[in-house]
Protein backbone atom coordinates (compact mmCIF):
# COMPACT_ATOMS: atom_id res chain seq x y z
CA UNK A 1 0.00 0.00 0.00
CA UNK A 2 1.10 3.51 -0.56
CA UNK A 3 0.38 6.69 -2.79
CA UNK A 4 2.92 8.65 -4.61
CA UNK A 5 2.61 12.80 -5.90
CA UNK A 6 4.69 14.59 -8.12
CA UNK A 7 4.06 18.25 -9.63
CA UNK A 8 4.03 19.68 -12.85
CA UNK A 9 5.84 22.74 -12.23
CA UNK A 10 8.99 22.58 -9.30
CA UNK A 11 8.33 26.56 -9.21
CA UNK A 12 5.95 29.10 -9.91
CA UNK A 13 5.55 32.89 -10.27
CA UNK A 14 3.04 34.59 -8.75
CA UNK A 15 1.71 38.08 -8.27
CA UNK A 16 -0.05 38.99 -4.80
CA UNK A 17 -3.01 39.25 -4.86
CA UNK A 18 -3.41 37.34 -8.73
CA UNK A 19 -3.24 33.32 -8.60
CA UNK A 20 -1.18 30.73 -10.07
CA UNK A 21 -2.04 27.45 -10.66
CA UNK A 22 0.22 24.00 -9.84
CA UNK A 23 -1.62 20.63 -11.19
CA UNK A 24 -0.30 17.50 -8.87
CA UNK A 25 -0.05 14.00 -10.04
CA UNK A 26 -1.64 11.84 -7.12
CA UNK A 27 -1.23 7.86 -8.01
CA UNK A 28 -2.10 4.62 -6.24
CA UNK A 29 0.90 2.44 -5.51
CA UNK A 30 -1.00 0.29 -3.43
CA UNK A 31 -3.08 -2.95 -3.87
CA UNK A 32 -6.52 -1.59 -2.84
CA UNK A 33 -8.81 1.05 -3.47
CA UNK A 34 -7.73 3.92 -1.64
CA UNK A 35 -9.19 7.73 -0.64
CA UNK A 36 -5.87 10.21 -1.22
CA UNK A 37 -6.55 13.55 0.66
CA UNK A 38 -3.92 15.88 -0.80
CA UNK A 39 -3.07 19.34 0.95
CA UNK A 40 -0.20 22.00 1.09
CA UNK A 41 2.17 22.64 4.24
CA UNK A 42 4.57 25.10 4.70
CA UNK A 43 4.13 29.15 4.92
CA UNK A 44 1.95 28.91 1.91
CA UNK A 45 -0.95 26.65 3.26
CA UNK A 46 -2.39 29.93 4.88
CA UNK A 47 -3.26 31.16 1.00
CA UNK A 48 -3.68 28.17 -0.88
CA UNK A 49 -6.19 25.76 -2.34
CA UNK A 50 -6.67 22.26 -3.30
CA UNK A 51 -9.48 21.46 -5.30
CA UNK A 52 -10.53 18.36 -4.67
CA UNK A 53 -9.22 17.98 -1.75
CA UNK A 54 -9.56 14.02 -2.07
CA UNK A 55 -9.68 11.59 -4.58
CA UNK A 56 -10.66 8.16 -4.83
CA UNK A 57 -8.24 5.56 -6.50
CA UNK A 58 -7.89 1.85 -8.04
CA UNK A 59 -4.71 0.49 -7.12
CA UNK A 60 -2.28 1.54 -9.70
CA UNK A 61 -4.59 3.86 -11.10
CA UNK A 62 -3.61 8.19 -11.24
CA UNK A 63 -5.86 10.99 -10.75
CA UNK A 64 -4.73 14.77 -10.82
CA UNK A 65 -6.24 17.57 -8.42
CA UNK A 66 -4.95 21.10 -8.77
CA UNK A 67 -3.34 23.45 -5.87
CA UNK A 68 -4.20 27.34 -6.56
CA UNK A 69 -1.77 29.71 -4.71
CA UNK A 70 -3.43 33.10 -3.81
CA UNK A 71 -0.63 35.35 -1.48
CA UNK A 72 -2.28 38.29 -0.73
CA UNK A 73 -1.92 41.73 -1.65
CA UNK A 74 0.18 42.56 1.52
CA UNK A 75 3.85 43.08 3.26
CA UNK A 76 3.49 39.52 4.01
CA UNK A 77 5.14 37.15 2.48
CA UNK A 78 8.02 39.38 1.26
CA UNK A 79 9.07 39.10 -1.95
CA UNK A 80 10.83 36.08 -3.49
CA UNK A 81 10.90 32.43 -3.53
CA UNK A 82 8.44 30.54 -0.80
CA UNK A 83 8.45 27.15 -0.60
CA UNK A 84 5.57 24.92 0.24
CA UNK A 85 4.79 21.25 0.19
CA UNK A 86 1.74 19.46 -0.95
CA UNK A 87 1.23 16.15 0.76
CA UNK A 88 -1.00 13.24 -0.01
CA UNK A 89 -1.80 11.41 2.48
CA UNK A 90 -3.72 7.13 1.79
CA UNK A 91 -6.78 6.33 3.89
CA UNK A 92 -5.36 3.20 3.95
CA UNK A 93 -1.98 3.56 4.69
CA UNK A 94 -1.34 6.70 6.54
CA UNK A 95 2.20 5.52 7.19
CA UNK A 96 2.80 5.50 2.95
CA UNK A 97 2.12 9.42 2.70
CA UNK A 98 4.22 11.35 0.13
CA UNK A 99 4.84 14.96 0.03
CA UNK A 100 6.60 16.49 -3.14
CA UNK A 101 7.75 20.14 -2.57
CA UNK A 102 7.56 23.20 -4.48
CA UNK A 103 8.98 27.03 -4.78
CA UNK A 104 6.04 30.02 -5.04
CA UNK A 105 7.89 33.26 -6.30
CA UNK A 106 6.45 35.98 -5.07
CA UNK A 107 6.53 38.94 -7.43
CA UNK A 108 7.36 42.35 -5.78
CA UNK A 109 5.32 45.34 -5.23
CA UNK A 110 5.35 48.90 -4.16
CA UNK A 111 2.27 50.95 -2.72
CA UNK A 112 2.53 53.63 -0.45
CA UNK A 113 0.03 55.04 1.71
CA UNK A 114 1.00 59.04 2.96
CA UNK A 115 -0.83 60.68 5.56
CA UNK A 116 -0.08 64.50 7.21
CA UNK A 117 -0.93 64.84 10.74
CA UNK A 118 -2.08 67.14 11.98
CA UNK A 119 -3.42 68.30 8.12
CA UNK A 120 -4.01 71.59 9.46
CA UNK A 121 -1.71 73.57 11.12
CA UNK A 122 -1.71 76.99 13.00
CA UNK A 123 0.76 80.03 14.35
CA UNK A 124 2.02 82.94 13.75
CA UNK A 125 5.91 82.15 12.69
CA UNK A 126 5.68 78.69 11.65
CA UNK A 127 3.55 75.27 12.02
CA UNK A 128 4.54 71.97 12.42
CA UNK A 129 2.89 68.81 10.77
CA UNK A 130 4.53 65.13 10.47
CA UNK A 131 4.41 62.62 7.41
CA UNK A 132 3.35 59.32 8.40
CA UNK A 133 4.87 56.83 4.84
CA UNK A 134 3.06 53.49 5.07
CA UNK A 135 4.38 51.23 2.84
CA UNK A 136 1.65 48.47 2.06
CA UNK A 137 4.11 46.93 -0.40
CA UNK A 138 6.61 43.84 0.39
CA UNK A 139 9.71 45.56 -0.50
CA UNK A 140 11.15 48.21 0.84
CA UNK A 141 11.21 51.90 -0.75
CA UNK A 142 13.31 54.35 -0.45
CA UNK A 143 11.58 57.51 -1.14
CA UNK A 144 12.48 62.00 -0.82
CA UNK A 145 10.02 64.01 0.98
CA UNK A 146 9.50 67.49 -0.39
CA UNK A 147 6.53 70.40 -0.09
CA UNK A 148 4.96 72.65 -2.19
CA UNK A 149 2.54 75.20 -2.20
CA UNK A 150 0.73 77.37 -5.08
CA UNK A 151 1.44 80.89 -4.02
CA UNK A 152 5.04 80.51 -3.02
CA UNK A 153 3.99 81.90 0.27
CA UNK A 154 5.96 79.12 2.10
CA UNK A 155 9.14 77.69 2.93
CA UNK A 156 9.39 74.53 4.22
CA UNK A 157 11.96 72.50 6.84
CA UNK A 158 12.34 68.78 5.97
CA UNK A 159 15.62 67.35 8.79
CA UNK A 160 15.16 64.13 7.07
CA UNK A 161 13.90 64.85 3.48
CA UNK A 162 15.43 60.74 2.35
CA UNK A 163 13.42 57.97 4.17
CA UNK A 164 13.45 54.50 3.38
CA UNK A 165 9.96 52.30 4.10
CA UNK A 166 10.24 48.93 5.41
CA UNK A 167 7.36 46.73 4.13
CA UNK A 168 4.67 46.85 6.27
CA UNK A 169 5.82 49.53 8.69
CA UNK A 170 4.93 53.55 9.52
CA UNK A 171 7.88 55.49 9.11
CA UNK A 172 7.60 59.29 10.02
CA UNK A 173 9.31 62.48 9.11
CA UNK A 174 8.57 65.75 10.62
CA UNK A 175 8.06 68.80 8.08
CA UNK A 176 7.52 72.79 9.54
CA UNK A 177 5.94 75.12 7.15
CA UNK A 178 7.71 78.48 7.68
CA UNK A 179 5.88 81.46 6.06
CA UNK A 180 8.10 83.93 3.52
CA UNK A 181 6.47 86.77 5.42
CA UNK A 182 5.26 88.14 8.93
CA UNK A 183 2.64 90.17 9.91
CA UNK A 184 1.70 91.91 13.47
CA UNK A 185 -1.93 92.73 13.27
CA UNK A 186 -5.12 91.89 10.78
CA UNK A 187 -6.74 88.77 10.03
CA UNK A 188 -5.53 85.23 9.89
CA UNK A 189 -4.28 84.06 6.31
CA UNK A 190 -5.15 80.86 5.18
CA UNK A 191 -2.41 79.11 3.22
CA UNK A 192 -2.81 75.90 1.27
CA UNK A 193 0.30 73.50 0.46
CA UNK A 194 1.11 70.02 -0.96
CA UNK A 195 3.59 67.26 0.35
CA UNK A 196 5.24 65.16 -1.88
CA UNK A 197 6.70 61.54 -1.56
CA UNK A 198 8.75 60.26 -4.45
CA UNK A 199 9.69 56.66 -4.11
CA UNK A 200 12.64 55.58 -5.89
CA UNK A 201 9.94 53.78 -8.39
CA UNK A 202 6.84 54.58 -9.74
CA UNK A 203 4.79 57.30 -9.73
CA UNK A 204 4.70 60.43 -6.60
CA UNK A 205 1.84 60.12 -3.60
CA UNK A 206 0.85 63.45 -2.32
CA UNK A 207 -1.77 64.57 0.12
CA UNK A 208 -3.40 68.12 1.18
CA UNK A 209 -2.07 70.11 4.11
CA UNK A 210 -2.85 74.17 5.19
CA UNK A 211 -1.21 76.47 7.32
CA UNK A 212 -3.34 78.90 9.13
CA UNK A 213 -0.69 81.87 9.93
CA UNK A 214 -2.45 84.27 12.40
CA UNK A 215 -0.55 87.50 13.77
CA UNK A 216 1.91 88.29 15.64
CA UNK A 217 0.17 90.02 17.73
CA UNK A 218 -3.36 88.25 18.32
CA UNK A 219 -6.42 89.89 17.62
CA UNK A 220 -7.41 89.42 21.69
CA UNK A 221 -4.84 91.40 22.47
CA UNK A 222 -5.59 94.78 20.50
CA UNK A 223 -8.96 94.35 21.83
CA UNK A 224 -8.12 94.35 25.12
CA UNK A 225 -5.79 97.18 24.88
CA UNK A 226 -8.27 98.92 23.49
CA UNK A 227 -10.85 98.35 25.99
CA UNK A 228 -8.31 98.87 28.74
CA UNK A 229 -7.99 102.28 27.51
CA UNK A 230 -11.49 102.89 26.86
CA UNK A 231 -11.87 101.86 30.96
CA UNK A 232 -8.97 104.13 31.20
CA UNK A 233 -10.85 106.84 29.94
CA UNK A 234 -13.87 106.29 31.54
CA UNK A 235 -12.69 106.21 34.80
CA UNK A 236 -10.42 109.66 34.62
CA UNK A 237 -13.33 111.11 33.58
CA UNK A 238 -15.34 109.65 36.73
CA UNK A 239 -12.46 111.06 38.67
CA UNK A 240 -12.57 114.90 37.20
CA UNK A 241 -16.35 114.82 37.18
CA UNK A 242 -17.65 113.24 40.41
CA UNK A 243 -14.78 111.93 42.93
CA UNK A 244 -12.14 114.95 42.84
CA UNK A 245 -15.13 117.46 43.24
CA UNK A 246 -16.26 115.74 45.90
CA UNK A 247 -13.12 114.92 47.75
CA UNK A 248 -12.81 118.74 47.51
CA UNK A 249 -15.59 119.31 49.32
CA UNK A 250 -15.40 117.04 52.30
CA UNK A 251 -11.71 118.50 52.33
CA UNK A 252 -13.56 121.79 52.86
CA UNK A 253 -15.83 120.75 55.20
CA UNK A 254 -13.57 119.14 57.47
CA UNK A 255 -11.01 122.16 57.47
CA UNK A 256 -14.04 124.14 58.44
CA UNK A 257 -15.14 121.98 61.41
CA UNK A 258 -11.54 121.68 62.50
CA UNK A 259 -11.64 125.81 62.86
CA UNK A 260 -14.66 125.52 64.60
CA UNK A 261 -13.84 123.22 67.36
CA UNK A 262 -10.20 125.66 67.65
CA UNK A 263 -12.22 128.89 68.05
CA UNK A 264 -14.66 127.40 70.42
CA UNK A 265 -11.68 125.95 72.59
CA UNK A 266 -10.35 129.38 72.35
CA UNK A 267 -13.31 130.72 73.42
CA UNK A 268 -13.46 128.58 76.66
CA UNK A 269 -10.10 129.15 77.87
CA UNK A 270 -10.24 132.85 77.95
CA UNK A 271 -13.70 132.79 79.73
CA UNK A 272 -12.39 131.09 83.14
CA UNK A 273 -10.05 127.86 82.01
CA UNK A 274 -12.93 125.62 82.80
CA UNK A 275 -12.02 122.31 82.89
CA UNK A 276 -13.28 119.02 81.36
CA UNK A 277 -12.29 115.64 80.42
CA UNK A 278 -11.27 114.83 77.00
CA UNK A 279 -14.08 112.78 75.43
CA UNK A 280 -12.19 111.88 72.57
CA UNK A 281 -10.79 108.68 72.93
CA UNK A 282 -8.14 107.39 70.02
CA UNK A 283 -9.89 104.44 68.46
CA UNK A 284 -7.85 101.50 69.02
CA UNK A 285 -6.00 99.54 65.88
CA UNK A 286 -8.19 96.69 64.74
CA UNK A 287 -7.23 93.35 65.33
CA UNK A 288 -5.41 92.04 62.34
CA UNK A 289 -7.01 89.57 60.20
CA UNK A 290 -5.96 85.71 59.86
CA UNK A 291 -5.62 84.60 56.40
CA UNK A 292 -5.63 80.76 56.04
CA UNK A 293 -3.64 79.67 53.86
CA UNK A 294 -4.88 77.80 50.42
CA UNK A 295 -5.26 73.90 50.39
CA UNK A 296 -1.79 72.94 47.94
CA UNK A 297 -3.39 70.97 45.31
CA UNK A 298 -2.17 68.27 43.97
CA UNK A 299 -1.40 67.38 40.37
CA UNK A 300 -4.59 66.15 39.01
CA UNK A 301 -6.74 67.04 42.04
CA UNK A 302 -9.91 68.74 41.08
CA UNK A 303 -9.47 72.27 39.86
CA UNK A 304 -5.38 72.15 39.30
CA UNK A 305 -5.30 73.01 35.19
CA UNK A 306 -1.79 70.08 35.60
CA UNK A 307 -2.51 66.50 34.25
CA UNK A 308 -1.06 63.59 35.92
CA UNK A 309 1.43 61.46 34.16
CA UNK A 310 0.02 57.67 33.82
CA UNK A 311 1.30 54.35 32.04
CA UNK A 312 -0.35 51.07 31.53
CA UNK A 313 0.61 47.74 29.66
CA UNK A 314 -0.97 46.24 27.27
CA UNK A 315 -0.57 42.38 27.14
CA UNK A 316 -1.98 40.26 24.26
CA UNK A 317 -2.03 36.27 23.45
CA UNK A 318 -3.21 35.66 20.41
CA UNK A 319 -3.67 32.80 18.21
CA UNK A 320 -2.30 32.68 14.66
CA UNK A 321 -6.00 33.87 12.50
CA UNK A 322 -6.38 35.50 9.45
CA UNK A 323 -8.20 37.80 11.73
CA UNK A 324 -7.63 41.07 13.47
CA UNK A 325 -7.63 40.35 17.91
CA UNK A 326 -8.72 43.53 19.83
CA UNK A 327 -7.00 43.48 23.55
CA UNK A 328 -7.74 46.78 25.93
CA UNK A 329 -5.86 47.30 29.53
CA UNK A 330 -7.80 47.17 32.54
CA UNK A 331 -5.84 49.59 33.91
CA UNK A 332 -6.74 52.39 31.83
CA UNK A 333 -8.99 54.89 33.72
CA UNK A 334 -12.83 54.80 32.09
CA UNK A 335 -14.00 58.04 33.52
CA UNK A 336 -11.24 60.69 32.36
CA UNK A 337 -9.89 61.58 28.67
CA UNK A 338 -6.64 60.71 28.01
CA UNK A 339 -3.34 62.17 26.46
CA UNK A 340 -1.01 59.61 24.96
CA UNK A 341 2.54 61.04 24.42
CA UNK A 342 4.21 57.71 24.04
CA UNK A 343 4.14 54.16 22.85
CA UNK A 344 6.89 51.23 23.52
CA UNK A 345 5.96 48.31 21.18
CA UNK A 346 7.84 44.82 21.86
CA UNK A 347 7.99 41.62 20.53
CA UNK A 348 10.46 39.49 22.83
CA UNK A 349 8.87 36.05 21.32
CA UNK A 350 9.62 37.63 17.40
CA UNK A 351 6.09 36.81 16.37
CA UNK A 352 4.97 37.05 12.70
CA UNK A 353 1.96 39.31 11.69
CA UNK A 354 0.60 43.16 12.36
CA UNK A 355 -0.39 44.84 15.35
CA UNK A 356 -2.40 48.09 15.15
CA UNK A 357 -2.68 50.62 17.68
CA UNK A 358 -6.85 51.74 17.77
CA UNK A 359 -8.62 54.53 19.09
CA UNK A 360 -12.26 53.16 18.42
CA UNK A 361 -12.11 52.90 14.63
CA UNK A 362 -9.17 54.89 14.16
CA UNK A 363 -5.57 53.36 13.64
CA UNK A 364 -3.23 56.10 15.37
CA UNK A 365 0.10 53.16 15.13
CA UNK A 366 0.55 50.17 12.76
CA UNK A 367 3.39 47.91 12.28
CA UNK A 368 4.68 44.44 11.28
CA UNK A 369 5.83 42.36 14.06
CA UNK A 370 8.45 41.08 11.62
CA UNK A 371 10.34 44.40 11.64
CA UNK A 372 10.97 45.28 15.65
CA UNK A 373 11.30 43.62 18.80
CA UNK A 374 11.57 46.48 20.80
CA UNK A 375 9.99 50.09 19.22
CA UNK A 376 9.32 53.55 21.18
CA UNK A 377 7.15 56.22 19.49
CA UNK A 378 6.78 59.48 20.77
CA UNK A 379 3.73 62.20 19.63
CA UNK A 380 4.63 65.89 19.54
CA UNK A 381 0.99 66.48 19.31
CA UNK A 382 -0.53 64.02 21.82
CA UNK A 383 -3.48 61.89 21.08
CA UNK A 384 -6.40 62.63 22.96
CA UNK A 385 -8.39 59.81 23.79
CA UNK A 386 -12.16 61.03 24.93
CA UNK A 387 -13.84 59.95 28.20
CA UNK A 388 -14.42 56.43 28.42
CA UNK A 389 -12.61 55.80 25.11
CA UNK A 390 -10.06 52.80 25.57
CA UNK A 391 -6.97 52.57 23.93
CA UNK A 392 -7.00 48.83 22.28
CA UNK A 393 -4.01 46.93 20.73
CA UNK A 394 -5.18 44.54 17.65
CA UNK A 395 -3.04 41.51 16.53
CA UNK A 396 -3.84 39.74 13.58
CA UNK A 397 -1.19 36.78 14.31
CA UNK A 398 0.84 34.67 11.41
CA UNK A 399 3.33 32.18 13.20
CA UNK A 400 3.81 29.32 11.18
CA UNK A 401 3.00 25.85 11.05
CA UNK A 402 4.08 23.41 12.91
CA UNK A 403 3.78 24.73 16.28
CA UNK A 404 1.65 28.03 15.60
CA UNK A 405 2.55 29.21 18.49
CA UNK A 406 0.73 32.38 19.90
CA UNK A 407 1.66 35.51 19.22
CA UNK A 408 2.83 37.57 23.01
CA UNK A 409 3.37 41.28 21.77
CA UNK A 410 2.37 43.82 24.20
CA UNK A 411 2.74 47.51 24.31
CA UNK A 412 3.33 50.17 27.12
CA UNK A 413 1.06 53.29 26.99
CA UNK A 414 2.53 56.67 28.49
CA UNK A 415 0.30 59.73 28.56
CA UNK A 416 -1.17 62.31 30.86
CA UNK A 417 -4.77 62.34 32.42
CA UNK A 418 -6.38 65.06 34.22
Amino acid sequence: MGVSVSLSAESLEVVPGEEAVCAVTVRNTGTVIDQITVDVVGPAAAWSVVEPPTVNLYPGDVGEVRVYLRPPRASQPGAGPVRYGVRATSLEDPRGSATAEGVAEIAPFTELRVRLVPQISRGSRKGKHKVDVSNLGNIAVGTQLSAVDPDDALTFDVPRPAVVAPPGVVTQAKLNAVPRRKFWTGKQQVKPFQVVVQPERGPASTVDGTFEQDPIVPRWAAATAIAALALAVVLAGLWFTLVKPAVKSAATEAAATEASKAAAAAASDTGGGSSGTASDVAPSPSAPTLVKPAKKLEPGSPGNPLLAPISFRIETKVKPNNKFSTVTSPNQPKNKPLDVTDLQLQNPAADSGFLEVRRGDDVIYQAGLDNFRDLPQAYVTPVRYAKGQLVTVAIQCANPAPEKRPCTAAVTVVGKTS
